[in-house]
């Protein structure tokens, strides 16, 4: 499943690992609530820049920021994996 980062710590380490170039992480915009929510279904209270209407997805990458995107621009995806 696409990446949730958990804390400011996971934040950073996706920060980091993409560099230059933006990937999707699991967070989506419901239009309906108007809120962003985690793929978990839980609720993002932090920021989210760039929103513009219909863009419903979030990258991270190449800022420091969370970004809001058109769902189907060619970005890759961060995803989650259990650790071994």
């Amino acid at each position: 499943r696409a990446s949730v980062p958990q804390g400011a710590t996971e934040q950073k380490f996706l920060q980091d690992i993409t560099a230059a170039e933006k990937y999707f992480i699991g967070l989506l915009y419901q239009n309906a609530e108007k809120r962003w929510y985690w793929i978990n279904n839980s609720i993002f209270n932090g920021n989210v820049t760039n929103h513009h209407q219909n863009f419903n997805c979030v990258t991270i990458g190449l800022t420091k920021t969370f970004d809001s995107a058109l769902c189907d621009t060619e970005y890759r995806w961060i995803c989650e994996k259990r650790a071994k």
